[in-house]
């Protein structure tokens, strides 16, 4: 987990807007009018003592290419893959229910170089960066918990595994036989509304967002079904 939260925080843009690893061009593959890019992550200091192999995947629709880009890797260890989810450390100019249709055209193009068979871990990063997703788990949070800003991390950890978060994650996954397992989470915690649009982009209407939310940097368990 703490590698995975290194090589985060190195991630490589498609645009090289962020260059502290260093990346080479493989090649696209044609999805009508969609094309996947690929970059090897060669960076040895983002994590790579811990790595055999990482790529990065990216969609390029016409000549845009995405922002998003998230990556897949296999451990020297033991050989499984895990998926880091690029939901940036900086405010997001796409929206959650973009990003996510962009991770589903990836999948099967990333299934062709990876096992997806042993992917173990997905790192999700910190919720309020995912926009739209976190104020739907802040509600489903209200609703069950209550309104107290008090967390039981054990409590909340189980209310993640079943929240909003584990059912998109599982419908996107489903094609592949994998579902959520569960939930790791650090700095549990509430933020401000404020701090929400700073660092994503909502489709939220404002009245709808809680003035508080729930957030947390988040690491999802998968498992074959």
């Amino acid at each position: 987990m703490i590698f995975l939260f290194i090589l985060t925080k190195g991630l490589i843009y498609p645009d090289n807007s962020t260059s502290n690893a260093m990346i080479e061009y493989e090649n696209t593959t044609a999805t009508d009018k969609t094309r996947i890019g690929r970059k090897t992550i060669t960076d040895e200091i983002a994590g790579g003592a811990y790595r055999k192999r990482a790529t990065g995947y990216y969609v390029i629709a016409d000549k845009d290419t995405s922002t998003f880009m998230c990556i897949f890797g296999e451990a020297k260890d033991d050989g499984k893959t895990w998926l880091i989810l690029d939901i940036p450390y900086l405010k997001s100019l796409m929206t959650y229910k973009r990003r996510m249709s962009e991770l589903e055209l990836i999948l099967p193009e990333a299934a062709k170089d990876y096992n997806l068979d042993s992917l173990g871990t997905v790192s999700f990063g910190r919720l309020i960066h995912s926009g739209d997703l976190a104020v739907d788990v802040t509600k489903e949070y209200r609703q069950k918990l209550g309104n107290s800003d008090n967390i039981n991390h054990g409590i909340a950890v189980e209310f993640l595994a079943k929240s909003k978060l584990a059912t998109d994650l599982n419908s996107i996954f489903a094609p592949f036989s994998l579902e959520v397992g569960g939930v790791s989470v650090e700095k549990l915690s509430f933020t401000t509304k404020k701090n929400l649009y700073w660092t994503s982009k909502i489709e939220t209407e404002s009245s709808e967002v809680p003035d508080r939310i729930l957030d947390c940097n988040t690491w999802v368990n998968m498992k074959k079904k």
